[in-house]
């Protein structure tokens, strides 16, 4: 198998919108492996408990915190780092 990876540092990007302003929104969710920002919260609802989806929202981010700095907090979580570290394989 070949593996490649590519760190990209701590860039944080709207899975829903592809909106690079994480510095700029509050709040957010995870759906999946998906982050939405806050904006998108607002416009769908995400973040609403009677969603239509509700129950695949995996985490609901604080509203006191920045869409990026929720997102890096996450990372840092999960993986050990701040950093998006992509992996590629082939099989």
């Amino acid at each position: 198998m070949i593996m490649e990876e590519f760190n990209y540092g701590q860039v944080v990007v709207c899975d829903g919108c592809n909106g690079p302003h994480g510095k700029n929104l509050m709040g957010g969710v995870l759906v999946g492996s998906h982050a939405m920002c806050g904006e998108c919260c607002d416009r769908y609802g995400y973040d609403k408990p009677d969603h239509e989806y509700a129950d695949e929202i995996d985490e609901i981010w604080s509203k006191d915190k920045t869409f990026h700095d929720n997102v890096l907090a996450y990372r840092q979580r999960v993986s050990g780092s701040k950093d998006m570290i992509v992996r590629i394989g082939s099989f």
